[in-house]
C-alpha cells in the first residue's frame, strides 16, 4: 500500500506545505542563534537539531499509538523482535550476506499485531534546508533500499519522514524505486501503514 509515492498530483502542494512547516519550525522552535540565518544557508547543526526534533515527534507518535520502545542492543535478531516494538536509532548490516556493510537508520518498527516475521519498517528522516542537496540524495537512498532488501528480503519496507525543501523531482525518483514517504507535518499518515490505536491521555 502506497501513502504518497503514488499521488504525483499532490506532490507540489505537499512540498509547499512542507517548506512552510520547516520555516515555521525555524522561527518558533530553533535555537535563537540560528533564527536570523537565511533558509538557503541553513547550517548542519540546525539540520541536526531539526532531525532530533522530528525523531522525538516520531517516537511520541509511536508510543501514543500502542507501540513500545526497546533498546537498540535488544535487536540482535529480527525474528525475535516482538510485534508492536520499535527502536531508535540503530545500526544494521545491509547488502549481500556474503559482504555485508553497516548502515545507520533512524527508526526500525515491527508492525503491531503481526505474527509475520517480515513486517519490518525502516523509517529514515530526510530534512533539507534547500532543494539543491536533495539531488545528491537520490542514489544514496535507492542504494540503501537495495542493500536492505538484499540482507532482509523483498518485504522490508523503507519509508522517508520528510521535512523541508524536498522537490518533486527527488520524490519522483525515490518513488519510482519503491520508496514511500510521509510528511512531518502530516504524521498521522503513518496510521495507514502501521495501524495502532491512539492511547488516551492520562
Amino acid at each position: 500500500m502506497s501513502i504518497n509515492s503514488d499521488k504525483p498530483h499532490l506532490w507540489k502542494a505537499d512540498v509547499a506545505r512542507s517548506i512552510h512547516a520547516y520555516n515555521d519550525w525555524l522561527f518558533r522552535v530553533a535555537p535563537g542563534m540560528y533564527r536570523k540565518q537565511r533558509v538557503i544557508r541553513t547550517s548542519d547543526p540546525l539540520l541536526s537539531d531539526l532531525e532530533k526534533y522530528q525523531l522525538a515527534t516520531l517516537k511520541r507518535w509511536l508510543l501514543r499509538h500502542g507501540y513500545r520502545q526497546i533498546a537498540s542492543d535488544e535487536v540482535c535478531n529480527f525474528d525475535a523482535m516482538l510485534p508492536g516494538t520499535f527502536t531508535i536509532p540503530l545500526t544494521l548490516f545491509a547488502g549481500k550476506k556474503q559482504t555485508p556493510v553497516k548502515t545507520s537508520i533512524a527508526c526500525l518498527v515491527k508492525l503491531l499485531r503481526s505474527s509475520k516475521r517480515d513486517q519490518l519498517f525502516v523509517i529514515e528522516i530526510k530534512t533539507s534546508g534547500n532543494t539543491a542537496i536533495t539531488n545528491r540524495w537520490r542514489k544514496k537512498e535507492t542504494q540503501r533500499f537495495v542493500q536492505l532488501k538484499e540482507q532482509y528480503g523483498e518485504n522490508i519496507k523503507f519509508i522517508l519522514l520528510c521535512c523541508g525543501y524536498l522537490d518533486p523531482g527527488y520524490l519522483g525518483y525515490v518513488g519510482a524505486e519503491g520508496i514511500d514517504w510521509i510528511w512531518a507535518y502530516r504524521l498521522n499518515d503513518l496510521s495507514a501503514l502501521l495501524g495502532g490505536s491512539k492511547k488516551q491521555a492520562a
